[in-house]
């Protein structure tokens, strides 16, 4: 591992604010603490800094010796609504939220990166710092776009990284699409409640809910074309109290991945045109809501070779894998991807203490990535800013 200096020398306060940050976890655009924790550090460093970008978001604005071209470098700070399952020294203060995605560990790496820029320099231009609140299905991405985020801070290319569960300081670089795009739906059938000894007097909803079911997570197979996956699933069911009561309502609740915007189109129109159709059929209504939160995720090839060549010095050749197999899991920096060209990138982090995947209870992100992390957003500053 080829480590910056400066970070080697940072890396124990970096350990410390991850783990500060990993008992204090926040959801979805209420990081008030995070934001106020990030934007502090950045001040403390003699670094332009804004609050309030997209409702919680901080950008800080760090300039190099000389004029020249700008980048941005995206962190999440958001946590899940989960319950932390290991009794870690440093777990979750707050029932039922917990950094079980890793972004206590992408914000604590790129203020690393921007405390080793800020003192040693090494580059001209501008290296845009965005700390994304509400990454986690929420529209955080879109909500500092929305607040101007490029017009104000411009940018000719973005860049962001997630830990993965690919072995410790492995670096994934895909050349286009890196991660799917993730659809949610809310189906609720309407029917006719009842007592269960008399079901001929009413429009039982489970059944027609269960048929829905059944349809819809097979329209993948029978309706797109196979090379271009998709995958639908339904992850709730509800209806009904009593053992003895046919309920006047179900509702299924699921999600769309997929990688193509045809193919997502066309199973949305699927989806909500034959839950009415289900519905009706059987003398019921269905209420359909349908929201695209993800879109896909892919990176501008130039920007993808730019990363590789970067993360290749830090990590060395035998770490770096090009173009894997597409993942399922999706990211909302897709959507300042659409806007400006970039690379998302995956750094592994697996070892035999952090073997548990994100959104496990028993995830925790592991500090000896901080360095690693730090080090390729230091390099990549340098080699896209050069001095």
């Amino acid at each position: 591992m080829n480590i910056d200096p400066a970070i080697t020398e940072l890396e124990p306060e970096m350990k410390r604010w991850r783990h500060h940050l990993h008992a204090h976890p926040e959801l979805g655009f209420e990081v008030h603490a995070t934001a106020r924790f990030v934007a502090d550090l950045l001040r403390s460093w003699g670094i332009e800094t804004h609050e309030g970008v997209g409702r919680t978001g901080v950008v800080g604005v760090l300039r190099g010796g000389s004029a020249g071209p700008s980048i941005g470098i995206r962190a999440d700070m958001d946590a899940l609504p989960m319950t932390e399952a290991r009794a870690l020294p440093h777990a979750s203060r707050q029932p039922g939220r917990m950094h079980a995605c890793g972004h206590d560990g992408h914000t604590v790496m790129l203020l690393g990166a921007a405390h080793a820029l800020a003192r040693d320099g090494g580059f001209s231009g501008t290296v845009n710092l965005i700390f994304q609140p509400a990454e986690e299905g929420q529209g955080g991405a879109m909500a500092m776009l929305a607040d101007g985020l490029f017009p104000r801070f411009p940018c000719d290319a973005v860049y962001a990284l997630h830990n993965s569960e690919r072995p410790l300081g492995e670096v994934a670089v895909h050349d286009g699409t890196v991660a799917a795009a993730a659809d949610r739906f809310d189906i609720v059938i309407h029917g006719r409640g009842g007592h269960a000894a008399t079901p001929h007097l009413t429009i039982d909803p489970l059944p027609i809910a269960a048929r829905l079911l059944l349809d819809i997570e097979a329209l993948p197979g029978r309706l797109t074309n196979v090379i271009s996956p998709a995958v639908v699933t339904v992850g709730s069911f509800h209806a009904g109290e009593a053992f003895n009561t046919i309920p006047d309502t179900a509702r299924l609740g699921g999600t769309v991945r997929c990688f193509d915007q045809t193919v997502r189109r066309q199973l949305e129109r699927e989806i909500i045109g034959r839950a009415k159709a289900i519905a009706t059929m059987h003398g019921a209504t269905a209420a359909v809501n349908y929201e695209s939160p993800f879109a896909p995720t892919v990176n501008s090839p130039q920007h993808a070779a730019i990363v590789a060549k970067v993360a290749e010095k830090v990590v060395g050749a035998h770490r770096l894998v090009r173009n894997p197999d597409m993942e399922m899991g999706s990211e909302d920096f897709s959507f300042m991807l659409e806007q400006k060209s970039g690379c998302y990138f995956l750094l592994g982090q697996a070892d035999e203490a952090h073997a548990a995947a994100a959104h496990d209870p028993d995830y925790d992100f592991n500090d000896a990535l901080l360095p690693i992390g730090a080090s390729i957003w230091v390099a990549l500053a340098r080699h896209c800013l050069p001095s």
